[in-house]
């Protein structure tokens, strides 16, 4: 896949109704336990609210939410790419965009969580730089794993 036909968007603050419409799309495809009621309370709630989407020839391909955290913290909430696109580099082209977002804005550290049953997440955070600072088992039972980086 060529690069150049990447085109990617930074959403501040709640979306508008179509960026939440393709937002929602991503979500409900990526995930198959996606719960739209909980996506939109999250994304409608929380502070300081950037999300990214990544087109290919105008088409939504791939999604990177995040919010406030703290101060100091930025914590990057959910993403993904649809699977047809998947290992093209729009993940990190995404977690990049992200990263200059979260700097531009002043924060210090960029926070995230991921399963063991998503291993690519897993892969592409520690490449990317980000340190294990936690792992625990929430409410559902499943165990999370907490990641950290400087930005």
């Amino acid at each position: 896949m060529n690069h150049q036909n990447i085109k990617i968007k930074t959403i501040q603050g709640v979306p508008m109704k179509k960026n939440m419409e393709e937002l929602l799309t991503l979500y409900t495809t990526v995930f198959e336990d996606a719960i739209v009621t909980f996506f939109n309370d999250r994304i409608t709630s929380k502070e300081d609210v950037v999300s990214i989407i990544a087109y290919i020839n105008q088409v939504p391909v791939g999604f990177k939410i995040g919010y406030r955290y703290n101060e100091n913290t930025f914590y990057s909430w959910v993403g993904g790419v649809l699977p047809k696109y998947r290992k093209q580099g729009i993940a990190k082209q995404l977690a990049d965009r992200q990263e200059i977002v979260v700097k531009e804005k002043g924060y210090t550290k960029l926070r995230t969580k991921s399963m063991n049953r998503f291993k690519p997440m897993l892969i592409l955070n520690l490449k990317n730089g980000f340190d294990i600072v936690q792992v625990y088992t929430n409410e559902k039972g499943q165990q999370k794993i907490v990641f950290e980086k400087e930005v």
